[in-house]
């Protein structure tokens, strides 16, 4: 037979009954180094992903490439132009 319970006023009656979810036992779950390994990686990984993310927002937008004019500073020398100039091959047979 359970014992009487006594309250904090100095009643005695009945044992309070906790919830059934607070009576039910939690299954054990057991923590391995390898899954501790494995979620190490994927801490890292994550991690290079938001670093190469916040590198590429920091870079911001790449400039479009310049167009070419006809109009430049660097002018052909004289005698040279760009009709008459042979292609450069690597191994010419001059």
């Amino acid at each position: 037979m359970a014992s009487p319970h006594v309250r904090s006023n100095g009643a005695v009656g009945p044992r309070p009954q906790l919830p059934a979810f607070c009576r039910n036992r939690r299954p054990v779950v057991m923590v391995t180094a390898t899954s501790l390994a494995c979620l190490r990686g994927l801490v890292l990984l994550g991690l290079a992903f938001q670093l190469s993310t916040l590198l590429l927002v920091l870079v911001g937008p790449v400039p479009p490439r310049p167009v070419t004019s006809t109009n430049t500073v660097f002018r052909p020398d004289a005698g040279s132009d760009a009709g008459e100039l042979q292609p450069v091959t690597p191994f010419s047979d001059r």
